[in-house]
């Protein structure tokens, strides 16, 4: 029986990692360390394991993104382009009296947003 109970379909496909890797840092280093785990949301252990497989594997590591300000943009380039296309979908319907060329700019202007991104 699976550890966490019998779920049809559902295997549990992680892998044991029996060995452990220890090291020391100076207290700077280490601070850093737990700043760059905590920016990318992730554990101090999944982090060194990242940077470690990858430079056995002679590749960049695949690390989580930061988190940074961009997403928050993103989230409100979202929010603008579904009330920009709900108005859209109004005025083609007619119920919303707005010209072409108004919706031609506000769209022009969301390209130079973005393009500064």
């Amino acid at each position: 029986m699976p550890r966490r109970g019998y779920r049809k379909g559902v295997t549990d496909g992680k892998e044991p990692l029996p060995h452990f890797v220890r090291t020391r840092l100076s207290a700077n280093d280490f601070k850093r360390f737990c700043d760059e785990a905590d920016v990318r949301a992730s554990g101090h252990s999944d982090l060194a394991r990242a940077v470690l497989v990858a430079h056995l594997n002679k590749q960049r590591a695949e690390l989580a993104r930061p988190r940074s300000a961009s997403n928050e943009l993103v989230r409100e380039f979202r929010r603008i382009g579904n009330n920009l296309n709900q108005l859209a979908r109004q005025a083609n319907l007619g119920l919303v009296a707005v010209s072409a060329e108004e919706i031609a700019r506000c769209i022009a202007g969301l390209n130079a947003l973005a393009a500064r991104l």
